[in-house]
């Protein structure tokens, strides 16, 4: 069956379910509409443009719009059809004054939206994030700030840049303790949305968000002092210390981490046909530097042998779950979390804190810096190694990463 399609006796009619969260708003568990065909064809092409309309009347419910909107749908419903009788442009815009109701405060606010005069900034996000091209998370990003600066300006008309400069330096980031980088993202959505307004919703309005972000400041000596740092072996070993019985994949993922110098993704999305009795491949990394073949150091034999013996979904890690973004390290890295929280320390330490207590103690056994990048799946500048070089042996691999000691 097509989707949004049922047949009912021996017409098409047009289903959309409302999502539960909102049946209340609308009355009803889902939209359904006649679409006055028995002929399949003619109800695909007529269902998409109904599908559509109820997808924004969603949206505009989701981000908390108004009557008017409904008004609005209903005015844009008596265009279509005045096209559809063959009417021009100038006479649907006469009918339509003619049958405005002027004892309704927002009619002619209305008609000034459904003529596309004024530029409802909720109306279009949903059609917009769906033309978007990037990964589920950067789309939701996206919608989130969109619907943030619509909640905020109601019509592109609102928008000035002054409006803007108080709306970051006031709300965002005086109420709100946002970051300039995060108020950075939040712009770079809202202009990348006012871009598609401009071409496919004939907005007309220059674009105000040039430097409305305030620069950031420099950062201060307690800034860097408080940067990201590294586990040492004590660390390693209260971490493990800290962990219960009943987790113990957390405690096998900790000592895979410190031993091998791996992201926690990297990890955790392993699976076994990329490793061997020797080593371990990371081919899905994070930069094509990442892409590396890593030595098993000689402590983590004994437990990389039980994992792939024992794993029952293919994965090194077994009985990990993905997120809606395709992450298999969430659930995890969260309980991660937790543990070190409870242990006592602070947001400067993190998991990839064993990335750098890796490449402190290779550092420290004077390890050439060559080697620990390939180890740890850095990008190699120089144009001798970095272009030229096609790597180096096993062997030279897997007596660096032997200077590796956390017990």
């Amino acid at each position: 069956m097509p989707r949004y399609l049922q047949k009912r006796r021996r017409l098409w009619y047009a289903i959309l379910e409302i999502p539960k969260p909102l049946r209340k708003v609308f009355s009803k568990p889902r939209f359904v509409q006649s679409l006055n065909t028995d002929s399949q064809s003619l109800a695909e092409q007529r269902v998409l443009k109904v599908v559509a309309e109820w997808k924004r009347q969603i949206e505009l419910a989701r981000s908390g719009a108004t009557h008017i909107e409904s008004k609005v749908f209903k005015w844009r419903r008596l265009i279509d059809e005045s096209r559809m009788e063959g009417l021009t442009e100038q006479e649907i815009e006469g009918v339509s004054l003619d049958v405005l109701d002027r004892d309704d405060p927002d009619a002619e606010q209305v008609h000034q939206i459904a003529f596309g005069k004024k530029h409802l900034l909720s109306e279009h996000i949903q059609i917009y994030i769906a033309t978007r091209t990037t990964e589920q998370k950067s789309r939701d990003m996206a919608r989130a700030d969109i619907r943030r600066f619509s909640a905020k300006f109601r019509f592109a008309q609102d928008v000035t840049k002054k409006s803007l400069i108080r709306w970051v330096e006031e709300d965002l980031i005086g109420q709100q303790g946002l970051s300039t980088a995060t108020c950075r993202r939040i712009i770079s959505a809202c202009r990348g949305y006012w871009a598609y307004l401009e071409r496919h919703k004939e907005l007309e309005l220059l674009p105000p968000f040039s430097g409305v972000v305030p620069t950031a400041n420099k950062k201060s000596k307690s800034d860097v002092r408080n940067k990201r740092k590294g586990f040492s072996p004590t660390d390693y070993r209260t971490l493990k210390n800290a962990v219960t019985e009943s987790d113990p994949v957390l405690s096998d993922l900790i000592t895979l981490g410190a031993y091998t110098g791996c992201r926690i993704e990297e990890l955790c999305s392993l699976k076994l046909t990329f490793v061997t009795d020797d080593t371990i491949e990371i081919e899905d990394a994070k930069t094509e530097a990442g892409w590396r073949i890593i030595p098993i150091h000689s402590d983590l034999r004994q437990l990389v042998s039980r994992l792939r013996d024992t794993s029952t979904d293919g994965y090194l890690l077994s009985g990990l779950t993905f997120n809606k973004y395709g992450v298999r390290s969430n659930a995890i890295g969260k309980r991660f979390g937790r543990l070190k929280a409870n242990c006592g320390y602070g947001r400067d330490y993190v998991f990839h804190s064993f990335r750098k207590g890796v490449a402190t103690q290779l550092e420290t056994a004077n390890v050439s810096e060559n080697i620990a990048a390939r180890i740890l799946g850095h990008d190699l500048k120089t144009m001798s190694y970095g272009l030229y070089s096609g790597g180096v042996s096993l062997e030279v691999l897997s007596e660096a990463i032997a200077h590796l000691s956390w017990e």
